[in-house]
């Protein structure tokens, strides 16, 4: 079992005791915690229901749950001290789970808290990567309640326990839903009115190659290959471009996927998970809408997910050239690529949704590449 300690304090704590925890899944790596006082599945509040499987297993746990049974577990006890983050959420809400975050130099948990009237999502930080992303998403968020045209549309928040407490969005009919593709493209727009403007090629490349820092991990040679094969796809196209080409950029949401957008009854957006917030090649959110749907749940080979994203341009009057669509394309996945293969040489235990995105990121860009040919102008 991993370190708790920044959700449940020191072990030996003068004011911890112990508390048995039904551990998910039952075998392989933990991924959720409930206290076993807790009769409902209360932990897969945190599980973004994006697709059928999720939202059927999410609901035969929930029926389940109303007979006090669940998804298969193990029991483990931990102490907890009465004044950590755990102990004080404990103290304030009757509805309690905890996702222990994707592992990575990114990961954090995250603790559904609920009483009759409110929810939050409680986001536990563990170590300098993933409190810097904490950090950017409440700045983000502050920033975004301030303007008009979003302050509906992204969570409140607050400080509990001494940690960033996001509203759960997922109330009064609004969930996991696919929106309109004309409301994805209206998002992107009043993203890209309030922050639109141009980087040089050469900044944005040396930005998405300096991302992260710390020292690579070792690597098997499958997994090195697989990174090296995806970076070195990623530089042969930017090499066909002029360095010095204004690329069009704006403040973007970065992980603008069915998992981090709920749509609400009038089937206008709700947006959660702002910590990748920042600057992006145009299109980006729009794009990413698409390809993380293909790639992580579609599982789409590469020519058709080229051909579902000149789909979506058609279908929004983009394709023409003025509107740079296909090179945006382009960028959008080298950014993709060299951010997370930096992310990737930093984290020893790749899960295999990685390793599914390095060999797509390949294949998608060597089509691409081929298809820009030599040196281009104008983005």
């Amino acid at each position: 079992m991993m370190d708790l300690t920044p959700l449940f304090g020191p072990a030996g704590a003068p004011d911890s005791r112990e508390i048995p925890f039904r551990v998910f899944p039952r075998r392989g790596p933990e991924r959720w915690l409930l206290d076993r006082d807790q009769r409902r599945p209360w932990h897969l509040e945190t599980w973004p229901r994006a697709n059928l499987r999720a939202r059927a297993i999410y609901r035969a746990a929930t029926v389940m749950g109303f007979a006090g049974l669940h998804l298969p577990s193990r029991t483990d006890v931990f102490r907890v001290a009465a004044s950590s983050v755990y102990g004080q959420l404990a103290e304030r809400f009757d509805r309690l789970g905890v996702f222990l975050g994707t592992p990575g130099p990114n990961r954090k948990f995250v603790v559904y808290a609920a009483r009759p009237g409110t929810s939050v999502f409680v986001k536990v930080p563990l170590g300098p990567v993933s409190r810097a992303l904490v950090a950017r998403e409440q700045a983000a968020l502050a920033e975004l309640a301030r303007d008009p045209a979003f302050a509906s549309l992204v969570p409140r928040t607050e400080t509990i326990a001494g940690q960033l407490a996001i509203e759960n969005m997922a109330t009064d009919g609004t969930g996991h839903a696919a929106l309109d593709l004309a409301e994805v493209a209206r998002i992107h727009d009043m993203l890209y009115t309030r922050s639109a403007g141009t980087r040089r090629l050469s900044e944005l490349r040396t930005g998405w190659s300096r991302l992260h820092t710390g020292d690579p991990v070792p690597h098997d040679p499958p997994t090195r290959s697989a990174i090296d094969k995806a970076r070195t796809a990623a530089h042969r196209f930017l090499d066909t471009l002029p360095n010095d080409l204004r690329v069009p950029c704006y403040m973007a949401h970065g992980d603008f996927t069915r998992w981090n957008v709920l749509r609400a009854r009038d089937g206008s957006a709700r947006i959660i998970d702002w910590e990748l917030y920042g600057l992006k090649p145009r299109w980006f959110d729009l794009i990413h809408y698409i390809a993380s749907q293909d790639i992580l749940v579609g599982r789409r080979p590469v020519g058709d997910m080229l051909a579902n994203l000149e789909t979506a341009a058609g279908t929004l009057g983009l394709v023409a050239a003025e509107h740079g669509w296909r090179r945006q394309v382009a960028l959008y996945f080298c950014d993709q690529t060299l951010s997370y293969c930096g992310l990737y040489e930093r984290q020893s235990d790749l899960h295999a949704q990685a390793f599914r995105q390095l060999e797509t990121w390949t294949g998608i860009l060597g089509r691409l590449t081929e298809a820009e040919g030599p040196r281009g102008g104008s983005a």
